[in-house]
């Protein structure tokens, strides 16, 4: 059996992963040149990192706590704290040495993953699926045939890729994420992450030498939907400028060495649907973070779920 999956976020590669320990060929399509979709770390000019996707991660069930148990044991995660704004509730968040990108990178080890792939199109085939994409990023055109087809991107987008198949609607909020390197660190309470008041216009702010995601001072300023929503159609570099200053509060006064900005479409899913994935047609699949959770562990088990029910096929 052959299984494509769309897209190289958590969900697509612990699919992947669980697949190819049960000895089904896998091949994953990201249209990114690098794998990790919302695990993203911004590399800042002077050497500092600054994750601008997902913050932390949180383990509430057996199975992912499992998964995560691994990455600590492996030194790849480790907890950061087990609340935010003095709010101790217990549980562990977890942050990823390096980033969390470091994490993607770790999942898609051993794991045969084209970057730079842009798929428009999943149509049936005689044998299952063709997935098929066009020139783009110095790659060639071409076509994938495959018995079983896992979409992983935001909805909206998996539905225009298999059109006219319906799949089911989900509304995410929008979210403008800040990463700037500064020449000290920024003023942000222990333990380096704090829960914002959204009239600033920011919902969360992180020190990313406090996280262990970087040795050179960096902060994360995620915004509110409000603004996430208003920044996709702004200019970069107005936007850019506005934020900065916007920042100030937690700059503290420190000289900015880097700036970057990631305007992110599809930050978080609006609703959940309590099925862990959808199957649309026989051997064709959609998961990720809007069935299981709108968190990293959400979206790792509905690609592990699909993979179950393959790898019992």
């Amino acid at each position: 059996m052959r299984v494509a999956i769309v897209g190289a976020g958590i969900s697509g590669l612990a699919a992947a992963r669980a697949l190819g320990e049960r000895d089904v060929e896998v091949v994953v399509l990201e249209k990114a040149r690098r794998p990790g979709g919302r695990l993203a770390t911004a590399e800042l000019a002077g050497g500092a990192r600054a994750d601008i996707g997902a913050q932390f991660f949180t383990a509430r069930s057996a199975r992912f706590e499992a998964a995560v148990g691994d990455w600590v044991d492996e030194g790849l995660a480790h907890v950061w704290c087990r609340g935010f704004n003095g709010d101790q509730d217990g549980h562990p968040r977890y942050a990823v040495a390096g980033g969390m990108r470091r994490l993607a990178e770790a999942l898609a080890r051993g794991v045969r993953v084209e970057l730079s792939t842009h798929v428009t199109a999943v149509t049936p085939s005689a044998d299952g699926w063709t997935v098929s994409w066009p020139q783009a990023h110095g790659h060639g055109a071409g076509a994938l045939s495959a018995h079983a087809v896992l979409l992983t991107a935001p909805r909206e987008q998996s539905a225009a890729l298999v059109a006219p198949l319906p799949v089911p609607g989900c509304e995410y909020s929008a979210t403008a994420a800040l990463a700037l390197e500064l020449d000290g660190p920024p003023r942000i309470a222990a333990p380096g992450g704090e829960r914002t008041d959204p009239q600033s216009g920011w919902s969360w702010v992180a020190d990313n030498v406090a996280k262990g995601a970087s040795e050179r001072p960096s902060t994360t300023l995620h915004s509110t939907a409000e603004v996430g929503r208003a920044a996709l159609g702004r200019p970069g570099e107005e936007l850019l400028a506005e934020l900065i200053v916007a920042a100030g509060p937690w700059i503290a006064g420190r000289e900015v060495l880097d700036a970057r900005l990631h305007r992110w479409r599809y930050a978080t899913p609006k609703t959940i649907d309590p099925a862990p994935f959808i199957e649309l047609a026989p051997g064709l699949f959609v998961a990720g973070d809007a069935f299981a959770g709108p968190r990293v562990e959400g979206a790792f088990l509905s690609g592990r779920a699909v993979a179950d029910q393959l790898g019992a096929a």
